[in-house]
């Protein structure tokens, strides 16, 4: 029998040839920090600054509006030892973003940035809303930000030390910005790192990601 184009075949396909499923070949292993039950921790490929890292589920799974309650706590656990890490050893907070948009697989970054305010840092976030005219709502710690996103919808979700959260949807109205989130934190208000929002600028050595990795998991254990 022919396979039906995008059917349960072509789905298959996509998920052996996906570069996050943690079975695939096309996987990157040597970038694995960490993993978890449903979830792993990946060295970022074109990080921003050499511990930039990403919370990835282990099987195919497009954003967080797909993930089950246990897979959800998989994610917050990371978060949790992420931002106890970052606060404790390197005076840093955390900040967490996914974006939906444009990608088949779901990958949560996360960026240390020098002590600023969660205010001051939402700020930065707010102004470069202004510069793309997108839409933002802003929920606070303990709301559930999934109920604020359409079901099938595409958003860009950023998340604060204090588990503050901005919302933006993404529309047709107004093309969203695919390295938004990175544009934000290499800004000169934050990381003063204008030159390393495109990944693709910042791409090093396996060499160097291996020894990055092996930095990043003697603090993170």
């Amino acid at each position: 029998m022919t396979a039906v184009p995008g059917g349960a075949d072509g789905r298959e396909k996509k998920k052996e040839s996906c570069w996050f499923c943690l079975k695939s070949p096309n996987v990157e292993k040597h970038l694995v920090i960490s993993v978890g039950a449903s979830m792993y921790l990946a060295l970022a490929k074109g990080a921003l600054r050499n511990d930039h890292v990403m919370i990835v589920p282990t099987n195919h799974i497009k954003c967080q509006q797909f993930l089950e309650p246990n897979q959800q706590e998989d994610v917050e656990k990371f978060k949790r030892a992420l931002r106890t890490l970052n606060r404790t050893n390197k005076k840093s907070t955390t900040v967490f973003f996914e974006r939906s948009l444009s990608t088949s697989h779901m990958q949560i970054h996360a960026v240390p940035v020098a002590r600023y305010s969660v205010n001051d840092i939402k700020d930065v976030f707010y102004t470069f809303a202004d510069k793309y005219n997108l839409e933002v709502q802003e929920i606070p710690t303990g709301e559930d930000w999934k109920e604020m996103v359409p079901p099938g919808s595409d958003y860009f979700i950023a998340e604060f030390e204090n588990e503050e959260k901005l919302v933006f949807l993404c529309s047709q109205k107004v093309r969203f910005p695919l390295q938004f989130g990175r544009e934000v934190l290499a800004s000169e208000e934050l990381l003063n790192m204008p030159r390393r929002v495109s990944w693709k600028e910042c791409k090093i050595s396996k060499e160097q990601e291996e020894h990055d990795v092996k930095t990043v998991q003697k603090t993170f254990h």
